[in-house]
């Protein structure tokens, strides 16, 4: 039999003692950074240490191949990259979804007040048709009474400033969002600028402090993976990992980060109103998939159905819900400036119509400027100079009784269908209907919005969930982990003190015997 090297069984308990102190460091950083955002649990990887290069004199035999103990080969990350990549896809259509329920959210309350008027109070645009009704009715019942005309000339300045003041609020909101898509243009930039400086910083670490491939600084792994899960909000992610432990990444299918170099997004707005975001390298639409970028646009763009052709997208967004209110503007103004005519000073028809409603504008020095015959909107529509200075200016001829005008435009305003479009849609039927149709549509897309939200949240927070489940510290785990490396510690501690005294047996007590 031949005999094997003396310190051999202290070096393998060397190794395990070494191995066992680095383990019981690692669940130490494990539990100190357990409430710590973005932070993967860690663990020691150990591998057996080989005997293959012991070279004896003696003939070799299988009981000289023991090994030289244990080695820890590094320290590894508890994250599965196809839960990450599941993560990531459902977060954006979650954040698609959420973000065009807030939207749509928001279009509705503004929308609802055409019915129920401001804060509920029913003075809403529908109130403004009632209200014109009746006043018509009285005027036509009793034509020479001034304050009938009054009164109808007042449900002329009301209905105006109710389409004023929607299509304002419409607006306003577009506008606040317009800002917000600004500054998530901007976040998005600044998240890949973060990456790719990550990604340099680790490149140079992991080239100059021996680490591999498969291990590198896991806490800027971990600063740099919180970042991806932030990006995957604006759009569709995919990550590939390099040799070098850099990282290139694709949003929406275009390549934004590949080692330190990236491509940047810019936002522009047309002249129509629509906005664009785009890939600076090559002007290429960023809002291709799903994501907090994709549905801004798509929301504030929106024209509706059958919009090809004009620029913006297919859903029900602000410029729709803004053209089909001027739509609905102009065939108001149509019916009141066409109606009543003008006579001569035969009492007889001109083919001119009093202009009842103008567009309102303010010159340089803020005065208002009322303008009869041009186009109006749901913004400019106004009552007409003519009519707001002289309520007894819609009666076609002063002493008169007659009272057909009025009836007609009676009918106009309540009975008779009419078609009414945006450019893109067409609808036919009275106004107080359209009205409701109006706005009714919006409530159907908020439905669909907030089911889509609420499912993909389901399913995100479950994915979530489950990562957590892996790369999350738990106590009670690293309770049993200490227990066990402690243990271990302890076995490798007495294996050595065990040889010592097997040592002392040869060494002192053979040699005092003989």
């Amino acid at each position: 039999m031949s005999v094997r090297p003396t310190f051999m069984g202290f070096e393998a308990s060397k190794t395990a003692i070494f191995a066992s102190q680095k383990a019981l460091d690692i669940v130490g950083q494990n539990l100190a950074n357990m409430s710590t955002e973005g932070y993967t649990r860690q663990r020691t990887d150990q591998v057996a240490v080989a005997n293959y290069a012991y070279k004896s004199r003696i003939s070799s035999t299988s009981y000289n191949h023991i090994g030289m103990g244990t080695s820890v080969e590094g320290i590894s990350q508890t994250r599965d990259e196809r839960l990450d990549t599941a993560f990531r896809n459902s977060y954006s259509d979650t954040s698609y979804y959420s973000k065009s329920y807030d939207m749509f959210s928001e279009l509705e309350t503004i929308i609802s007040e055409i019915d129920a008027g401001t804060d509920g109070d029913g003075y809403g645009i529908s109130w403004g048709l009632k209200q014109m009704f009746t006043s018509l009715e009285s005027l036509s019942n009793n034509v020479n009474v001034a304050a009938n005309t009054t009164l109808f000339a007042d449900s002329v300045n009301n209905i105006t400033s109710l389409l004023n003041k929607t299509a304002e609020t419409l607006n306003e909101a577009c506008d606040s969002y317009k800002g917000l898509l600004q500054t998530e243009v901007k976040d998005v930039n600044t998240i890949i600028d973060e990456i790719s400086i990550l990604n340099k910083q680790i490149t140079e670490i992991m080239s100059g402090n021996g680490y591999s491939e498969q291990y590198g600084p896991n806490e800027l792994f971990d600063k740099r993976n919180m970042l991806l899960d932030e990006l995957s909000a604006f759009g569709k992610i995919e990550v590939k990992a390099q040799t070098d432990g850099s990282v290139n990444v694709k949003l929406n299918n275009h390549e934004c980060i590949n080692g330190k170099k990236t491509d940047r997004i810019i936002y522009e707005e047309g002249n129509d109103g629509t906005v664009t975001v785009a890939w600076k390298s090559n002007c290429e639409a960023v809002d291709t998939d799903n994501g907090l970028l994709k549905a801004a646009v798509e929301i504030i763009n929106g024209r509706g159905l059958n919009s090809e052709g004009k620029s913006g997208s297919d859903l029900r967004g602000f410029k729709y819900y803004e053209e089909t209110l001027d739509a609905f503007a102009v065939q108001l103004a149509e019916i009141l400036n066409n109606t009543v005519p003008v006579l001569d000073t035969d009492g007889n028809e001109t083919g001119y119509y009093k202009k009842l409603v103008g567009e309102c504008e303010y010159d340089s020095d803020g005065n208002q400027v009322i303008y009869n015959n041009r186009m109006v909107s749901a913004a400019n529509i106004t009552i007409s100079n003519e009519l707001y200075e002289d309520p007894t200016y819609i009666l076609p001829d002063k002493g008169s009784s007659d009272n057909s005008y009025f009836l007609s435009m009676l009918g106009k305003l309540m009975n008779d269908k009419h078609t009414i479009t945006n450019g893109v849609e067409k609808y036919e039927g009275t106004l107080q209907s359209f009205i409701s149709n109006y706005s009714g549509k919006i409530g159907a897309d908020v439905h669909f919005a907030q089911s889509k939200y609420e499912s993909c949240e389901k399913y995100s927070d479950e994915l979530q969930n489950n990562r957590e489940n892996i790369t999350g510290v738990s106590e009670s785990e690293e309770t049993v982990s200490m227990l066990t490396h402690n243990r271990a510690f302890q076995a490798a501690a007495k294996m050595m003190t065990t040889m010592d005294e097997l040592l002392d047996v040869i060494i002192n007590q053979i040699g005092a015997l003989g």
